[in-house]
C-alpha cells in the first residue's frame, strides 16, 4: 500500500473519523491525529515487507525501514500477554529513565514481535518520520553539536550505566548504532539483554574514541584525557565517569554562554468544579523575567482542604528555598538535598495540620508538587505525585517526571506493560503525596538536566496532562513559542483552554518556563579535573521503588499470575492493611479566594494555624513581573484620536524588524484589545475604521481584522473620555 493511501483512524473511541497521514486533525471531531510509530524487536523471523499492512486486523503499516511500523488504529488497545520475558522486563524496570528508554507498547501478534513506543517522533509535512530509523543517529548529530551538547550527551549515557548493569543490558552500551539524539536528549533505540556480561569501561573508551577525536578545540584536551583515562583503566566506575563529564559541563557553563528565562503561570477551576484546589508560584497571570523558581501543586481530599494543603506547600517551599542561590552549581548533592528537605518540611507541616484536626484516611488533606529551579547551566526538577513536567523543543516533547501512581508502579516493578496498567481501575491512584504520611515514608524525586539549547519547560497538574493532551497539542500550541511565532501568555492561556475544553473534569494549572541559551564557544580549553577532587555528584533516577515503602513490602511476585490479578491483590491488600490513604481520589473543590498579590515586598508566611482558604503571601523570586504602562485590558474598547494614525504589523515579531510590511490604522478608528503579551505588545481588532484621510501608498488594516502594535506606541493616542457606541457589530459583540 502506497503511503498516500494510508489512513489513520481517529484516536477517540467514539469517533468514526479517518484521516490521511498528512492531516493533523480528525476531519470529524478535530482531535489531533495520533501518528504513533513503533519499532519491532524480538522477531527476526517475521521478515516484514515494506508498504504492507500487518498485525491483527491489518493494523500496522510497514514503513520503508522494515522494523518501523505505523499504528493505523491508535484507539485500539495493543495485543497483550500475561507472560513477560526477562528481556522485556528490563524495559519496564528501566522505565523511570523515561527520557531515554522506550516503552513497551505491546505485541505485534499474540505469538511474537514486541513493539516499542517513543515519547515523540519528528515528522515532516507529510506525517512521515524525518529520519528513516525515527531519530538522528548519535554519530551524525555529533558532527554539528556544540561542545556543551557533546559532553552533556556523554554524561547522559554515563548516568544510565549503573542501572544498565543492574538490569542486564550492558551490551546496549557497545552498539553506537543503537544510540540516537532526539530534541537534544540521548535516545536508546532498543536494549540488548545479556545479564551475564559485565561493564567494561576500557571497551567503552575504545568505542567512544571516534567521537572524542572529533570535537571543538575548547574540549579537545579534556576529551583526550577522558579517552585515555577510560582506555588505560584509570576511570574505574560509572560514578567517576559521570563526575568527570559533569565537571566538564559545568566548566563550559561558566563560559560566555548567557541564559535568559521567562516564566508565566496560570490556574483555573475548570468548567466542572466550583472551586480550585490547585496552586502555583509565582502568582498566576503574570510574566516574570529571570524568575528561577516555578511550583505547581494539586490539592487533594477532605472537602475544602485540598486548597489549604497546596497553599501550605507553596508557602513552605518558597520560604525554605529562599537562600538556594547560595549554593554554587558544582554542589549538586547539597542542592538536591536542600530541595528534597524543603519538600519533606512541607510534608511535615501538612501532616501536623491533619493530625491536629484528627483527619484520617481519605479525609486527610494533601497535595502533589512539581518544582523547577534554574541554576545555570542546569535545571533542577523535584516532584511528588502525578503532576508533571515536560520539556518541549521544536522537534520533541519529553515527559521529565515519572508519575507516583499505582499504574506506573506496576510498570517499574516489571508486573505489567504501561497500556495494561492504565486500563485497570484504580491505576491512577497515588502512592504518595505531601501530607498523607510522615516524611520517613515520602520519597521525593530530585533530578537535574543541562540547559544546552532553547526549550520550553511545562509544569502542569493532571487537569491538563490527562488523556494525552500535552502529547497531542505540543507541536501546534507550544513549539511555535520557541520560534517566536507565539508569545508566552498566549500559549499559557491556550493550554488552560485546552484543559477546560478537552478534559474539563478537574482544576488545571500551568507554569511555562521559556529558556534561551545564547553566546559563543570560549577559546580557552577547559581543564580536566583531578579524580581525587571530584564532588559527590552522581544522583540518578531510581529504577525501582524505595524498598522501605509500604507498597514494596506488600507482596512478592508469582510469575504465573497476570498483571491484572496482581493489581487486584495489591488493591485488596492495601485496604486490609489500612493504608487506604494511598488510594485517595480527587474530591470536590472550592475557590482559593482572593487572588495572590503580584509582588509583596517581603516574605510574610502565614502561620500554619491561621491558614484558611486564601493562599499565603509569598515573595516572587526575581524581578518585577512585566507590567503594561497603560490601563488596557482584554476586550477593552477605545478610539484613536482623530488626527493620530497608528502603525501596526501582522505579527508581534514583525514589530522589531525593519523589513516587515506595516499596516496603517487611521485616526478616529475604534479598536478592541484582543490580547496583551509579555513583551508589552498588543493585538488589536479594528471594529470601525476612522475617517482620517488616507496617505498614498499605505496599506490599511481593514475592519474585522487583527494587527499588533507596541504598547508604548499607544501613549497619547487614545481619545479621552471615549463612550462606546453600541451600533458597531464588533463593539456590540464585545459588550455582550
Amino acid at each position: 500500500m502506497d503511503i498516500s493511501k494510508v489512513t489513520i483512524s481517529c484516536g477517540k473511541n467514539d469517533c468514526p473519523g479517518v484521516a490521511s497521514l498528512a492531516q493533523s486533525h480528525c476531519p470529524l471531531c478535530q482531535a489531533p491525529v495520533i501518528k504513533r510509530y513503533l519499532r519491532v524487536v524480538g522477531a527476526p523471523q517475521l521478515n516484514l515487507t515494506p508498504q504492507t499492512l500487518v498485525g491483527e486486523g491489518d493494523r500496522y503499516w510497514v514503513t520503508e525501514t522494515p522494523d518501523i511500523l505505523l499504528d493505523t488504529k491508535p484507539a485500539l488497545p495493543p495485543v497483550l500477554t500475561e507472560t513477560l520475558p526477562p528481556a522485556i522486563e528490563s524495559y519496564l524496570r528501566l522505565s523511570p529513565h523515561l527520557l531515554h528508554i522506550p516503552k513497551v507498547f505491546g505485541l505485534l501478534t499474540p505469538q511474537e514481535g514486541w513493539l516499542l513506543e517513543y515519547p515523540s517522533v519528528a515528522l515532516d509535512e507529510t506525517g512521515y518520520p524525518r529520519w528513516p530509523n525515527l531519530f538522528m543517529p548519535l554519530t551524525e548529530a555529533w558532527q554539528t553539536a556544540t561542545p556543551l551538547q557533546q559532553l552533556n550527551w556523554l554524561m547522559q549515557i554515563a548516568a544510565l550505566l549503573p542501572d544498565f548493569v543492574d538490569h542486564g543490558v550492558v551490551p546496549s552500551v557497545y552498539y553506537l548504532a543503537d544510540w540516537a539524539v532526539h530534541g537534544g536528549i540521548i535516545q536508546v533505540q532498543k536494549l540488548r539483554f545479556e545479564p551475564s556480561q559485565p561493564l567494561n569501561l576500557v571497551r567503552l573508551g575504545n568505542l567512544w574514541a571516534e567521537l572524542l577525536e572529533t570535537v571543538a578545540p575548547v574540549i579537545q584536551p579534556f576529551c583526550h584525557r577522558l579517552q585515555q583515562g577510560l582506555s588505560q583503566g584509570q576511570i574505574q566506575d560509572p560514578q567517576q565517569l559521570y563526575g568527570i563529564l559533569r565537571q566538564g559541563v559545568l566548566e563550559l557553563g561558566r563560559s560566555p554562554l548567557e541564559y535568559h528565562y521567562r516564566l508565566y503561570t496560570q490556574t483555573d477551576a475548570g468548567p466542572s468544579r466550583d472551586h480550585n484546589e490547585d496552586a502555583c508560584f509565582p502568582p498566576p497571570g503574570k510574566v516574570y523575567p529571570d524568575a528561577p523558581l516555578a511550583i505547581v501543586c494539586d490539592g487533594i481530599g477532605g472537602h475544602e482542604q485540598g486548597e489549604v494543603a497546596s497553599a501550605i506547600a507553596i508557602e513552605q517551599l518558597q520560604t525554605q528555598l529562599a537562600n538556594l542561590t547560595d549554593y554554587p552549581p558544582d554542589q549538586t548533592a547539597q542542592i538536591q538535598e536542600k530541595l528534597a528537605a524543603a519538600v519533606l518540611q512541607a510534608n511535615d507541616v501538612i501532616c501536623d495540620r491533619n493530625d491536629q484536626e484528627n483527619r484520617q484516611d481519605r479525609n486527610r488533606m494533601g497535595t502533589t508538587v512539581v518544582m523547577a529551579w534554574v541554576n545555570a547551566p542546569e535545571l533542577y526538577l523535584t516532584h511528588v505525585g502525578d503532576s508533571r513536567i515536560y520539556r518541549i523543543t521544536t522537534t520533541s516533547c519529553h515527559q521529565l517526571t515519572y508519575d507516583d501512581d499505582l499504574g506506573s508502579r506496576e510498570v517499574r516493578l516489571g508486573y505489567a506493560l504501561y497500556k495494561d496498567a492504565l486500563a485497570y481501575p484504580g491505576s491512577g491512584a497515588l502512592v504518595q503525596a505531601l501530607g498523607m504520611n510522615p516524611s520517613h515514608s515520602l520519597h521525593p524525586t530530585v533530578t537535574s538536566l543541562v540547559l544546552d539549547q532553547d526549550a520550553i519547560y511545562l509544569l502542569c497538574s493532571d487537569g491538563l496532562s490527562d488523556d494525552g493532551q500535552v502529547e497531542g497539542h505540543w507541536a501546534a500550541e507550544i513549539a511555535p513559542l520557541i520560534q517566536g511565532e507565539k508569545d508566552l501568555t498566549q500559549v499559557g492561556d491556550r493550554l488552560i483552554e485546552i484543559a477546560n475544553t478537552k478534559n474539563g473534569h478537574d482544576n488545571s494549572t500551568i507554569a511555562l518556563l521559556q529558556v534561551k541559551v545564547q553566546g559563543e564557544v570560549p577559546e580557552t580549553p577547559i581543564p580536566y579535573p583531578k579524580l581525587t577532587q571530584l564532588q559527590p555528584t552522581f544522583v540518578q533516577p531510581k529504577a525501582h521503588p524505595p524498598a522501605a515503602t509500604q507498597m514494596s513490602r506488600l507482596r512478592g511476585r508469582k510469575t504465573t499470575m497476570s498483571p491484572n490479578r496482581l493489581l487486584l491483590i495489591l488493591a485488596g491488600g492495601l485496604c486490609l492493611l489500612g493504608v487506604g490513604s494511598l488510594l485517595w481520589q480527587r474530591w470536590q473543590r472550592e475557590p482559593l479566594g482572593s487572588s495572590p498579590t503580584t509582588r509583596p515586598p517581603t516574605i510574610n508566611p502565614v502561620p500554619i494555624t491561621d491558614v484558611t482558604e486564601d493562599p499565603p503571601t509569598v515573595t516572587v523570586p526575581a524581578g518585577e513581573p512585566e507590567e503594561t504602562t497603560l490601563p488596557l485590558s482584554k476586550n477593552q474598547i477605545f478610539q484613536l484620536q482623530g488626527n493620530r494614525s497608528l502603525t501596526a504589523y501582522a505579527t508581534p515579531e514583525a514589530i522589531a524588524t525593519t523589513t516587515a510590511d506595516p499596516l496603517l490604522i487611521l485616526g478616529g478608528s475604534i479598536l478592541r484589545v484582543e490580547q496583551i503579551n509579555g513583551d508589552n505588545q498588543v493585538m488589536l481588532k479594528l471594529c470601525q475604521k476612522g475617517d482620517q484621510s488616507t496617505p498614498p501608498s499605505r496599506k490599511l488594516l481593514t475592519e474585522g481584522n487583527n494587527a499588533w502594535v507596541a504598547l508604548a506606541d499607544l501613549e497619547g493616542q487614545l481619545t479621552p473620555d471615549f463612550t462606546v457606541p453600541p451600533v458597531n457589530p464588533c463593539v456590540s459583540s464585545a459588550l455582550e
